[in-house]
């Protein structure tokens, strides 16, 4: 493999840097508030050299919120990835969804005002790839739940549908933390999510406990 030239490899960490602390400002004061010298000088770089890493703010502020989702998928993918017990997939989504935001609460704000709310300036800020990114996502919740509903597993009904339903269920629950005091941890939600989702869609012969999915 053909190694990348050392001003390419400055160059790309100054701009994870930049969208890491510019992502931090917009998270926790909001797009119009944030003024491009304002991050300049949090980032400790020169405002030539922000305007000549990014076209402005507005492209600033759409990578950093790239950024931060593609941080999303890469976490809950990575968890997902090495199990293949169809109710431990589910749970791995779950979980780590749901501890992702937990440790990201002020970009909760901004993630969801993105993904539900009217787009900024009437464009998109979320690339394509990265909604298809995200898309690919439920689709492997979505194959997990088909697979255990052919094992006998979950309860017959539309996978995409309770993909897309536990995927909004663990929204619910992070948009609470932005209502209410947030929790100490995770740990509750997590659990509560799991519970409730599971407790409808698993077929639990009479007498036999609910298991990961496991059969012998």
């Amino acid at each position: 493999m053909e190694k990348m030239p050392r001003r390419e490899r400055e160059r790309q960490e100054h701009v994870r840097h930049i969208l890491e602390v510019a992502g931090d400002m917009f998270a926790k004061r909001g797009f119009f508030k944030v003024k491009m010298k304002e991050i300049a000088e949090q980032a400790e770089f020169a405002l030539g050299t922000l305007y000549g890493l990014f076209k402005g703010k507005q492209n600033l502020y759409q990578q950093s919120i790239e950024q931060k989702v593609d941080e999303l998928v890469t976490a809950v993918s990575g968890t997902m990835a090495d199990e293949t017990s169809p109710v431990l997939i589910v749970k791995g989504f779950v979980e780590a969804k749901l501890r992702f935001f937990f440790e990201n609460l002020d970009f909760v704000r901004l993630y969801f005002a993105e993904m539900h709310g009217p787009p900024l300036y009437g464009e998109r800020t979320l690339s394509i790839a990265l909604e298809e990114k995200y898309r690919v996502l439920l689709e492997r919740v979505s194959d997990a739940l088909e697979r255990g509903m052919s094992d006998g597993i979950f309860t017959k009904a539309s996978p995409d549908v309770m993909a897309t339903a536990i995927d909004g269920q663990t929204s619910a629950f992070v948009f609470s933390w932005l209502r209410e005091v947030s929790p100490d941890s995770p740990e509750k939600e997590i659990e509560a999510a799991e519970r409730i989702f599971l407790n409808g869609a698993l077929v639990r012969p009479e007498g036999r406990a609910v298991s990961d999915g496991n059969q012998e």
